[in-house]
Parts: structure tokens; sequence; C-alpha cells
């Protein structure tokens, strides 16, 4: 009878925990749902009023020069590293229209990540704590919510993002960055739009990698480090992301571009999945980018 009873308690609290679990992931559905049509109705918004405006001066451009590279299967030698500055073609740090709207209901909102077919997520700041395991509301969430390194200042143009978010079975937060295993499906999901306060930005993937985060393991990479790092030290941490990553791209990667890295925990405490994008390029063509990408070998 004892052991009835404890089988029994035991099955009840495996099923309240199920429930519960069921239970956030619709509630996260629901509020992401209510934040991604204030935002896009925002965008679509802006979108009408540039056209109008025919990039009149009085509306907010997002550009940020970087330099004009090809791209090759050699990575280039650089001297030199991104250094922080103000935001280009935003000097009074005016914040979009978009973002303006979902920080009236979280002022923790700093971002919006999309990347087509996968994922349509606001990105938050705090700290690297409170966002575990609470929603964009800041209520209570196994789900969690993506979130930005504390340590990254956004008062100037960063030289790298770095996100986190939860590994969900479900493929909620950062759950489907699995899929980027698949060389076919890494082809067709490679660009990442990344747009904060200050500006807006399109990334390239060029690494999906599974590091160790403590130093002297063998696939260690001090990615954590990368905002600030001097131009040797981000090479050869770029360079790491790329001889680990689970094929090849032939996207190249230099010192000098600005990074976005999407991180969430995969197998162990100590080892972390890393899909590692760089910025596209003034005069770089998404569609050169796709065509290039035909060139993506896999290591088996």
């Amino acid at each position: 009878m004892v052991i009835l009873a404890g089988c029994a308690c035991f099955w009840v609290y495996c099923v309240s925990r199920l429930f519960l679990y069921a239970l956030d992931a619709r509630h996260a559905a629901r509020n992401q749902a209510s934040f991604q049509e204030l935002y896009f109705t925002e965008t679509q918004k802006q979108a009408e009023q540039r056209e109008l405006a025919q990039r009149s001066s009085v509306v907010r451009q997002f550009t940020v020069t970087f330099p004009k590279t090809e791209i090759s299967e050699e990575t280039p030698v650089h001297t030199s590293a991104p250094k922080t500055a103000d935001w280009p073609g935003n000097p009074a740090m005016t914040v979009s229209a978009a973002l303006k709207k979902l920080r009236q209901m979280n002022a923790d909102m700093i971002g919006w990540l999309t990347i087509p077919g996968m994922l349509d997520q606001a990105v938050v700041q705090k700290n690297n704590t409170y966002y575990l395991n609470r929603d964009y509301r800041g209520y209570h969430n196994a789900n969690g919510a993506l979130f930005l390194e504390e340590g990254i200042s956004l008062k100037t143009r960063p030289d790298t993002y770095i996100i986190f978010g939860h590994n969900m079975k479900t493929g909620d937060m950062f759950g489907s960055l699995r899929l980027y295993e698949d060389t076919g499906y890494y082809r067709k999901h490679a660009l990442i739009d990344f747009n904060v306060l200050y500006e807006d930005g399109r990334y390239v993937v060029f690494s999906v990698a599974d590091v160790d985060t403590i130093q002297g393991m063998r696939r260690y990479v001090p990615f954590m480090q990368l905002p600030g790092m001097e131009a040797e030290q981000r090479m050869d941490c770029i360079r790491r992301l790329q001889a680990y990553s689970k094929w090849y791209s032939p996207i190249a990667v230099s010192a000098e571009d600005q990074l976005l890295l999407l991180v969430t925990c995969e197998g162990t405490e100590e080892t972390r999945r890393v899909v590692a994008a760089r910025r596209l390029r003034e005069g770089e063509s998404a569609e050169a980018v796709q065509a290039c990408l035909l060139n993506v070998k896999s290591r088996n």
C-alpha cells in the first residue's frame, strides 16, 4: 500500500508538472502573438511612411558602414577590430516606432529577432538571470525569454551582440536552432534580422557549433569575451567557431565585422550551442549571400 501510494503521488506530481509546462507554453504563445501583432503593425506603418517620404531626410535611416569585401572562401587578414561609436545615421538615438510601442509594455525590450520560417521574438535586457524563468511581461514561465547579454551596452553600437534563450524541446525560444545541423536547412535560413532600438540589421550565419565554456576543455571557445576583444584575439575566436562548426560555410568573416551570436544550452552544463552570424557588409546583397551558400559543405 505504501508503494502504491508513493507511485500515485509521483504520478500526480508528473501530471501536474506537465500541465503547468503546457500552460506556460500556451501563455508564452499568446503573449508572443500580441507582441508580434503590435510590432509588425508599427513596422508596416514605418515602411509606408518611408515610401511616402521617398527617403526624405526626415525619415530615420538605419545604415552602418562596413568594409566593401567580396564573399570568398578565404578569410582575409585584418589588423583592426570594430570600434565602438555613436549610432551611425541616428546620432540622436531615436528609438524605432515599433520598439517604442513594445517598451510601453516592458521597458526592458531592446530589440526584435527574426529568422524567417523559424522565429519572430522580442529581445529583452536586464541581467542574465531575471528572464531565465520569466516571460516578456515579467511573469513566471518555464520558457523564459530571449535576452541580450547584460554587459553589452547600447549607448554606442556594439561590435558583438550575444542573445541567450532556452533550448525548449517544443522548439520554442532557441529550441529550433537544432535545425541548423542540416545543411539544406541552413542554406534556406542563413539570413537573420536583428533590429535594435536605434538601428535595423541583417546578418548571415557562418557557423553553428557546440562549444565548451570551461578553459582547458577540448572545444573551448571564449565567445563571451568577443565584445571588446582586440583584433587578433577576436579573429582567433572566430576561427575557432568556424573550426567547430557542423558544416563548412564559404561566408568570409573578419575581425572588423559586427557579430551576432545566438546561444543556448546543449548536452551538458559546460556546453553551449552557438549560432554565429556576421552583419551584411556595405554593398553586399542578400541574393549574393544566398548564391554563395550553394557551396556549403558537410563535415561528415
